[in-house]
């Protein structure tokens, strides 16, 4: 049965279930889309695939699988193809497309991937960001609905990718603990790591309103959505989505574009296209913001950066990461920034607690210093006293200095040779 279901499907369809990312999966179909675009000419009409273009496309990947083709030629073309794109964006789309044909037997030399490479657009990123401070976050929420609201405080005082906060659902969270504890699953991140985060009390309560009518936009939504549905254009919405946010990455995407306008801070680069405020810079704020007031392993952490969720995501408790946490809370807070000097109070708090430390550590190394010569010098003393005794006894045996071979360069002497002074 299974092996019939399989061959219903396309081979680009069956390679995607191998994924549990969203994220992953959508990188690979428009990277292999883009691909056959480059080689039979564009398929689609539009931004979104629609069925038919999405059974058109499976069809002209089995045929590429299936005919004989010079390969080599083939992504050759397809370097060339993304000159276009940023380039890291080039890079990581061309090298999804490498593992689709390597899955499926498509394998090049060394050498050949290396000329093909250099075909590449080349340097490091090219679209020129804006700053994103708390003031800024504050003007574009003003301009969202109470769905909007919630979902951009939950991310800049958490620090998730939006992919990851759109698959939060009711059960990973509990709004009754300070703070409010988020539990993220691996299927969905982009690490395949499970992890715990949490949001600001003010995001807390945005959710707490956001829930009072996250049921009648469900069943508003389930309706406006019926015509995209016949169209092929969306799936239909379920009833039963436990979903925190239950909508989808373009629909937030747009609520976030619309809020930029109205507030004026809508943009994009005038070499790459791209917008230059976008919701992976709220990421970005967590981390910066939380990392003034703690060490920046802990928002690290917690936002799920790759290098530290092995040996310090283990290090930290449930309980140490929270207390941390509270901490810093008042960093990523945005709807009271004006309000009140609570931020700069907390700065001139963490500068004064630096001093201290680091006066703390003078006076340390101080006295370590003051031990250490009383030692040395004590060392000294033992080694005119041995070799006292060596002069006035030559019977004794030869034997090392005290305090040889250290790093104080005072190196081996004899008997018969003074010790040198410090």
């Amino acid at each position: 049965m299974a092996d019939k279901e399989e061959s219903s499907q396309g081979k680009l369809e069956v390679f995607l279930g191998f994924y549990q990312n969203n994220s992953t999966r959508i990188g690979y179909s428009v990277a292999v889309r883009s691909f056959i675009d480059s080689v039979y000419g564009r398929q689609r009409k539009g931004y979104r695939v629609s069925k038919r273009e999405k059974a058109e496309y499976e069809r002209l990947v089995d045929r590429y699988l299936n005919e004989t083709r010079d390969y080599r030629e083939d992504l050759m073309r397809y370097a060339v193809y993304l000159q276009g794109r940023p380039p890291l964006s080039a890079r990581k789309t061309f090298s999804y497309v490498k593992e689709f044909l390597a899955a499926h037997d498509i394998e090049l030399k060394s050498m050949d991937l290396k000329r093909i490479r250099s075909k590449l657009p080349k340097g490091g990123p090219r679209t020129i960001e804006r700053d994103m401070d708390g003031k800024t976050i504050q003007s574009i929420i003003h301009h969202m609905d109470i769905k909007g609201r919630a979902l951009v405080l939950v991310l800049a005082s958490s620090g998730m990718r939006i992919a990851e906060a759109l698959s939060v659902t009711l059960d990973d969270i509990n709004l009754d603990e300070k703070p409010a504890p988020v539990q993220i699953h691996g299927d969905t991140t982009k690490t395949g790591e499970n992890r715990l985060t949490f949001i600001s009390t003010e995001a807390v309560q945005e959710v707490k309103e956001w829930l009072k009518v996250r049921d009648r936009y469900i069943k508003t939504a389930r309706h406006r959505n019926k015509g995209f549905v016949r169209r092929g254009m969306a799936n239909p919405r379920q009833p039963d989505d436990r979903r925190l946010f239950p909508f989808s990455h373009q629909t937030a995407s747009q609520m976030w574009d619309t809020a930029l306008k109205k507030s004026g801070f809508f943009s994009r680069d005038a070499t790459t296209g791209r917008k230059q405020l976008h919701y992976h810079m709220l990421r970005k704020f967590f981390i910066s913001q939380m990392s003034l007031a703690v060490s920046k392993e802990i928002p690290e952490v917690l936002a799920g950066h790759a290098g530290y969720l092995t040996d310090a995501y283990r290090r930290y408790t449930r309980s140490q990461l929270r207390e941390y946490y509270l901490k810093a809370e008042q960093m990523v807070t945005i709807l009271n920034l004006p309000q009140n000097n609570k931020m700069d109070e907390f700065r001139m708090i963490t500068m004064e607690e630096q001093k201290d430390i680091m006066g703390l550590l003078v006076k340390k190394n101080a006295r370590l210093e003051a031990d250490l010569r009383e030692l040395w010098e004590e060392i000294q003393r033992l080694n005119q006293d041995r070799y006292k005794s060596l002069q006035e006894n030559p019977g004794l045996p030869e034997i090392t200095a005290l305090g040889s071979g250290s790093s104080f360069g005072t190196g081996l002497w004899k008997s018969r040779n003074p010790p040198r002074s410090l």
